[in-house]
């Protein structure tokens, strides 16, 4: 089924209904039963952190998750082109595409906590525009100027095959404006107040017009810290170590942020253990004051969260990226948490117009 949905001033457009994906962690055991029960549960698709010194390598589990699954796409959220170079990242990426038949998602970012826990400075947003530049020409199969070197990945493209689709994640201006004008799609990581994603969506879709491209076309999405059920005080338990970090990723875009939320986001900065990243007892999320975190996350009952995310989905998301629990947090309940979410809020939004979108 299509919404329509405006851009700008434009007439409205047919856009499809949104791909929702699930963003999980790179645990090999268990992996294939975890890929099989999230395909089952009806997600688009399962995404993994690449962070190389707080888990396990991602590359692994996602092999396990392809062979369990059939429909899935699978993919990371996300991972960096610095320690794995643009041509080490194509390479390995589109291989995962090869043998999933043509179900790779590759997720990029400036890659801060991976390459800062290796004593690297992450790149600045015109460093990573040059590499994400570099990701797709090598995806294309066409050459790269490596310092004067003809560099290029002789094996693709591949017949009958696509090409594996860059979907870049950003919290600042600058990291969007780049994903609108050279990745596949964008996903933005402000958090779940519906201003923040609506100037994340138009910085995005401004990029690809002045950039000559069709602003209507570009996938612009939203990575969200999701948690669904009754109980207030043990979401917000659930919630708050992945919280800290998208709160830590809004440090250098205050501009747009009240004072008090300003605070918020210093005071996590501030306290902010690498080691601790993502954790539910880190010392980063226990300073999220009770009403940020449930501002900046989808936090509460099912027809809470419905309500909220249909508003967000009104704004003319392509895709979602829920993530819930925290790293830390006992598999059993962290897979419990993700599948009440797919049973009790995902079918909503499959059909957000017959489920109230006031702008179909």
């Amino acid at each position: 089924m299509l919404r329509t949905v405006a851009v700008g001033d434009e007439p409205e457009v047919a856009m499809p209904q949104p791909e929702i994906y699930l963003r999980s962690y790179p645990i090999p055991d268990g992996m294939a039963a975890h890929a099989a029960a999230v395909e089952q549960d009806g997600w688009d698709g399962l995404l993994f952190t690449d962070t190389q010194n707080l888990s396990m390598d991602v590359y692994g589990s996602l092999y396990l998750a392809v062979a369990a699954t059939s429909r899935l796409k699978l993919g990371t959220a996300v991972t960096n082109l610095t320690s794995r170079h643009p041509a080490v990242v194509a390479s390995t990426i589109a291989t995962l595409h090869h043998v999933s038949g043509g179900r790779a998602h590759i997720g990029v970012g400036r890659g801060d906590t991976a390459l800062e826990l290796i004593g690297v400075r992450p790149p600045s947003a015109h460093t990573f525009e040059g590499q994400l530049s570099e990701l797709q020409t090598y995806l294309r199969g066409e050459t790269v100027d490596a310092d004067g070197f003809a560099s290029h990945i002789t094996w693709l493209p591949l017949p009958e095959e696509t090409k594996v689709p860059v979907d870049v994640f950003g919290s600042g201006p600058h990291v969007i404006d780049a994903g609108a004008r050279i990745g596949d799609q964008v996903t933005a990581t402000v958090g779940a107040e519906p201003d923040r994603v609506d100037w994340a969506i138009r910085t995005a879709r401004d990029a690809r017009a002045a950039a000559g491209g069709d602003p209507a076309t570009l996938r612009v999405g939203a990575f969200l810290v999701v948690c669904v059920g009754t109980d207030e005080a043990a979401l917000d338990a659930l919630a708050r170590g992945n919280a800290s970090i998208s709160a830590h990723f809004q440090r250098n875009v205050t501009a747009s942020l009240s004072q008090g939320d300003v605070a918020a986001v210093d005071r996590v900065s501030g306290k902010y253990d690498l080691y601790h990243h993502g954790l539910e007892h880190a010392t980063q999320a226990a300073t999220l004051p009770d009403d940020f975190l449930r501002r900046f996350c989808v936090i509460g009952t099912p027809d809470d969260c419905i309500a909220r995310l249909q508003k967000l989905i009104g704004l003319g998301l392509s895709h979602l990226v829920f993530v819930g629990a925290s790293r830390d947090v006992d598999h059993t309940v962290r897979e419990r948490s993700d599948h009440l979410l797919a049973t009790e809020v995902l079918p909503a939004l499959r059909d957000v117009g017959r489920a109230g979108d006031p702008r179909t």
